[in-house]
Order: C-alpha cells, then sequence, then structure tokens
C-alpha cells in the first residue's frame, strides 16, 4: 500500500495499526510521515509521557502547554529530574517544572496517572490543585519526599477516591528525618487518612519507607481494608513494632492485613515490614491469587510452600555464595512450579567457576521466560560459560546478566556474540559489567554506576535464525578539563534491598557515551572499506571520521602556516 492510500485509512484503523507497533521509533517515524498520520496517531504516541530529565521537562511540557490538541491525549505522565540545587527554596528546576505543571493541568484532559519523582517535592505546592481540580479522570497518585516534608495544608493531601498511590523517600529524607518519629510528623496522619478513609477502592499501595513509629504502636495500615487492593509494596516502613509475640492464639496486625485481601497479586515487603519468622503464622489459604512477589529468601522459604502459583519473583536481598547456598535455593524454588520470571543477585568473597550454582537453578526452574542475574564483589562466571549453562531453558526469551568482569575478560560486543551463539531463541538481552568495589547500595536506577552495559535486540530471518543484533553500549565518558551539559541514563539493574545510602552525599550520575550500531552475525559477509566504512554506523566507522577529522585539521593547519 503506497502512503497515500495509507493515509486516507480511517482513524480508528491508524489506531490499530499504531497500537501493534512495539517500539516507540516507529510509531514517531509513522506520525512524522505526514500531519494527517500525526493527528490520527497522537492518542497512541502522547498516551504515555515519560520525562527524564529537567530540560526534557521543561521542554515537552512547555510545548503541551502550547498544544492543547497534543495534550488532551495525555493519559499517563512521568516527571523525573535531577535538581539544580541542594537548597529545596532556590531549585531553578522544580519550581519552573512544578509552575508549569500548573498551567498545564487544564488541558489534561485524559491524566489518570501522574508520577513525581524528582529529588524534592514540588515547590509550587498549587500544582497538585490544579491537578486534582483540571484532572476529573486522575485517579493514580505517585510522589516523593526529600529535605522537605508536606505541610498540615498541602494540596497533596486533600485527594479521594484514588485508585493507586505511591510513596518514595529520597536522599535528603534520610539525612533530615530519618530519626523522626511518628507522632512528629502530623501530615502523615493525613496521608493515611486520606488513603482509608476518602480512598475506599484504593488497588495499588507502594511505600518505600516511612518514619519510624513508638514502641507497642500499631502502623494505621494495619487496620485498612480495601476490598480492591491487588498491588502492595512496602520498604523500610515498620508497621507492628511489638517487643513480645503476644498471645498463641492471637493474630499480628499485619497477618491479619494480609489476610482481609484476597485479591492480592503483586506483593514486595522488606524485612522491616514484615519479619520472616511471623509469616509461617498467615493461614496456607490466604493470598489465593498471589502471583508476583518481591522479598528476601526467608520471606520465600516461609510463603513458597503454600503459594506454588507465584510466577514472577524477585529475591531482592542478594545471597552470600557458599558451600550450601546452591543445594538452599534450589531447595526453596523447587515448589514454585509455575514460575516464568526470576530476579536473583549473588555476592561472591571469591572467584567462583562451578557451575553448579547455575545449573541447579535452571534445574528447578525449567520454565522461566525472563531471568535477571547479578553477581557482584568478584569475578564470577564468564559470560559464555553462564551462557551455556542457561541455554537449557527452552523458554527463555530475556536475559539480563550484571557481573564483574575478569581482568583479560572479552569486551561487551564478544559476549554478546557469545550469548547469541548459546541462545539463538532470545529475543533480547542486556550485558552490565560493574566494579568490583561497588557498593550494593548503589546499584539501583537512579545511577550509572557501571563500567558498561549494552542492550541487545535480536534480529531473525525468515526462517527464525538471528542474523544480526541491533545494539546500544553506554560507557562511562572521558573527563574533560571542562564542564558539558549530561542527560542521565538510567539502567535497569535489580535492585537490592540495602541501605539506601551509604556515604554522607548523595551518588551523582556519571556521563555516559551511547553507541547504537547493527553488528552482522553471519560469517564471510562483505566488509565496507573506504567511503563505506566512513559512512558506517559502527565503532570502527566512528574511529574513521574521528580520524578524517583531525587529518583535514592537520591539513589547514599546515596549509595557514606555509602559506
Amino acid at each position: 500500500m503506497s502512503s497515500s492510500n495509507f493515509s486516507t485509512l480511517p482513524g480508528d484503523l491508524l489506531l490499530e495499526v499504531t497500537s501493534c507497533l512495539s517500539s516507540r521509533t516507529d510509531i514517531l517515524n509513522l506520525a512524522l510521515s505526514s500531519k494527517h498520520l500525526f493527528a490520527s496517531t497522537c492518542p497512541v504516541l502522547y498516551a504515555h509521557v515519560h520525562l527524564g530529565t529537567a530540560e526534557q521537562c521543561q521542554r515537552t511540557l512547555s510545548m503541551l502547554r502550547s498544544s492543547p490538541n497534543v495534550a488532551r491525549h495525555v493519559q499517563k505522565l512521568y516527571i523525573r529530574f535531577s535538581s539544580a540545587s541542594s537548597d529545596y527554596m532556590v531549585d531553578i528546576n522544580g519550581i519552573a517544572i512544578s509552575a508549569l505543571l500548573r498551567e498545564l493541568a487544564p488541558r489534561l484532559d485524559a491524566l489518570h496517572t501522574f508520577i513525581w519523582d524528582a529529588d524534592e517535592i514540588p515547590q509550587c505546592d498549587d500544582m497538585w490543585f490544579a491537578l486534582r481540580m483540571s484532572c476529573p479522570r486522575l485517579r493514580t497518585l505517585g510522589t516523593c519526599y526529600g529535605s522537605v516534608i508536606p505541610s498540615q495544608r498541602s494540596h497533596l493531601l486533600e485527594f479521594k477516591n484514588l485508585r493507586g498511590f505511591s510513596l518514595t523517600l529520597k536522599y535528603g529524607y534520610y539525612t533530615h528525618h530519618s530519626d523522626d518519629f511518628q507522632d512528629a510528623l502530623p501530615f502523615d496522619g493525613r496521608l493515611w487518612d486520606m488513603l482509608i478513609r476518602r480512598s475506599p477502592d484504593l488497588e495499588e499501595l507502594h511505600v518505600l519507607g516511612g518514619p519510624l513509629i513508638l514502641d507497642g504502636t500499631v502502623h494505621p495500615l494495619c487496620n485498612a481494608r480495601w476490598p480492591l487492593l491487588h498491588s502492595l509494596s512496602l520498604g523500610d516502613l515498620m508497621l507492628d513494632w511489638s517487643s513480645g509475640p503476644g498471645p498463641m492464639s492471637s493474630k499480628r496486625p499485619f497477618i491479619a492485613f494480609l489476610e482481609a485481601h484476597p485479591r492480592l497479586r503483586f506483593f514486595r515487603t522488606s524485612r522491616t515490614a514484615l519479619n520472616p519468622h511471623i509469616l509461617p503464622s498467615l493461614d496456607p489459604s490466604a493470598l489465593p491469587q498471589l502471583t508476583h512477589f518481591a522479598g528476601s529468601l526467608e520471606h520465600l522459604q516461609a510463603l513458597a510452600p503454600s503459594h506454588p502459583q507465584i510466577t514472577h519473583l524477585a529475591i531482592e536481598e542478594p545471597l552470600i555464595i557458599r558451600d550450601l547456598a546452591p543445594l538452599l535455593v534450589a531447595g526453596v524454588l523447587q515448589n514454585l512450579r509455575c514460575l516464568t520470571e526470576l530476579r536473583i543477585a549473588f555476592i561472591f568473597h571469591s572467584s567462583y567457576e562451578s557451575g553448579n550454582l547455575i545449573r541447579n537453578l535452571v534445574s528447578t526452574c525449567p520454565g522461566l521466560t525472563t531471568l535477571e542475574i547479578t553477581c557482584a564483589r568478584r569475578s564470577s562466571f564468564k559470560v559464555d560459560t553462564l551462557a551455556k549453562s542457561v541455554s537449557c531453558l527452552p523458554r527463555l526469551r530475556h536475559l539480563r546478566l550484571t557481573l564483574v568482569p575478569a581482568a583479560t575478560g572479552d569486551s561487551l560486543r564478544v559476549c554478546a556474540s557469545h550469548v547469541v551463539q548459546a541462545i539463538p531463541r532470545l529475543h533480547s538481552f542486556s550485558l552490565t559489567f560493574i566494579s568490583a568495589s561497588l557498593p550494593l547500595s548503589l546499584t539501583p536506577v537512579d545511577f550509572g554506576l557501571y563500567e558498561e552495559t549494552g542492550n541487545y535486540v535480536i534480529r531473525t530471518d525468515e526462517h527464525g535464525l538471528p542474523h544480526s543484533l541491533s545494539c546500544t553500549e553506554r560507557r562511562p565518558a572521558l573527563r574533560l578539563p571542562f564542564t558539558l551539559p549530561s542527560i542521565p541514563i538510567p539502567l535497569a539493574v535489580p535492585l537490592l534491598a540495602f541501605s539506601p545510602f551509604t556515604s554522607s552525599f548523595p551518588p551523582k550520575e556519571r556521563r555516559m557515551r551511547i553507541q547504537r550500531f547493527l553488528l552482522n552475525l553471519r560469517p564471510g559477509t562483505s566488509k565496507h572499506s573506504g567511503l563505506g566504512l566512513i559512512l558506517e554506523r559502527s565503532t570502527a566507522g566512528d574511529e574513521v571520521r574521528v580520524l578524517s577529522v583531525l587529518v583535514a585539521l592537520s591539513g589547514l593547519a599546515l596549509w595557514g602556516f606555509f602559506a
């Protein structure tokens, strides 16, 4: 079909075609083909807007403010940026972006999810009022606490009938409020009043921390009852800090809370929120629909025998490798017969070349389709050896490896080729090399603290055999004597449940150098030379182009000298 005939298709049919495209780049290229296609694909292209830097936030929000025909299609808006100053009151990024959102709110007719993931709460608190009054469909909110917490009169705490809420604690909170008790934070009572009394139909709740509670006090969350709740994520939140176990016949408040919510499908917890030793008191028939779980290995030991229906598992506390560690992990995972996705991390204190660990892991989870493995502190496995160990998983389609490379190890490109040769049925995979001295508390996605990383998508021919790799590799940029503006590149590295920060200063994102190229996997193909090599989109092409520019500049300098 020609482009002219394609543009004449009805709008609803164009939306169906656009919704089948998996890549947002493909959707954008289609939208830029003509004005008619742009207008027809706007509902899909701008349905989910994710902004990751201050510059991107200001440019995109200004564009949406001046283009109401585009802004009215935004359904989910995710705001994330770094503060320009450590002083909350003079942070120009937060002031400008929150003011833009306040002006943009009347144009966001379809907005139903808004997430504010900055270092501090919005400087312009009227932004929450504008969102509440101008966005009647807004039912899911996300915010964060930093060095400044909301006041008792904050408009954030005036929402009602929410379906989802998330709260994240940033670095500033731990440095200014880590020792505060609950009764010293009067806003906390209004927060839970909004969630419990004014949002009875809450479906998702993610609270990744909170103030301390006094001894013998039960957190308000334990007394809440949400009949529709299906997702619950709790970080370092003290729910029931009791000095004793109490009578044998009585249930702990949080255990009773879990038994009162049979619709829970996603549950993530920490040792602070739920002591693994009291989890066996949970009724075996409770949580019958639980399919996604994230917690420690001790939590899983108590939960797995009565919940074999779990399909997605994340063991967030890294496992220290000892002689019995492979058998312990395998013994727990063998109860989960329906497991399809697994995320696990290991700590090695010495070089570990035995394949028993991965072989036991693979043999107990034959149905895995997604596997994420992190190996920290010491060089553990070679990438080709590990890939061969997991190649016996017949349904594996997505793989993510994060490990400490060997001193004489292969490059990312060579390792990627080994992975494809060992597991040709993969759809995508990623490789990340980290430093042996990297503290595990600094591994989250907020920072690019890795030596190098690569994301790879396998392209196949008509027979389903891989013929090339679409590669995106990131490495720290070279340090220059002057400062250039940087674009933070987030990396999806498994989140490890340790203390949020171990240093007295928040870690900084590093400037990253990005390379995108296509790697040919078929041997014997012709290679570019001459002009073709200069135009080639690869590392060799980049080097030839740089060399050509240097030669040209040297020639101009010599010509100017002798002239």
